[in-house]
C-alpha cells in the first residue's frame, strides 16, 4: 500500500529511517530523544496509507493482485502504462525535460570551455 500513497521520497526517507531506528534500538538507544523524532515521522507518514489491499492465497505463497484507495498515486485516471498518459502533454514533457536538464547542459559547456584552454 505505501508504495502507492507516499512519494519516491517519503519512501526513501522512511526506509532509511527505519535502518538507523533498528540499528540504534538494537544498540540499546531507545531513551535518545532522536528515536521519538523518527516515530513521529513513521506515524506521521502513514495518514495516507489506506485502503484495501487484493490477494490471491495459493499453497506456500500469495499474489498482490491489486489496491484501492483515495490516496492511490498510480491511478489509472493519471494515464496507463505502456498507453498515452492523461495528466500532461508532449510540450510539457519537453519543458520539464529542458528545465531537468539545464544543470547539466551547463556542466558540459562549462568544461567544454575549461578543456578549450
Amino acid at each position: 500500500m505505501e508504495k502507492h500513497v507516499l512519494s519516491k521520497w517519503q519512501l526513501n526517507i522512511k526506509n532509511q529511517l527505519a535502518e538507523f531506528y533498528g540499528n540504534w534500538l538494537h544498540e540499546g538507544q531507545i531513551l535518545d530523544p532522536v528515536m521519538r523524532n523518527i516515530e513521529s515521522f513513521f506515524e506521521s507518514s502513514q495518514v495516507q496509507v489506506t485502503g484495501d489491499v487484493f490477494v490471491q492465497l495459493m499453497p506456500y505463497r500469495f499474489q498482490v493482485t491489486g489496491i484501492e484507495s483515495k490516496f492511490d498515486l498510480m491511478s489509472s485516471k493519471f494515464g496507463k502504462y505502456g498507453e498515452m498518459n492523461t495528466g500532461w502533454s508532449g510540450e510539457d514533457v519537453r519543458g520539464f525535460s529542458k528545465i531537468f536538464g539545464n544543470q547539466t547542459a551547463i556542466y558540459h559547456a562549462v568544461k567544454k570551455t575549461a578543456d578549450e584552454k
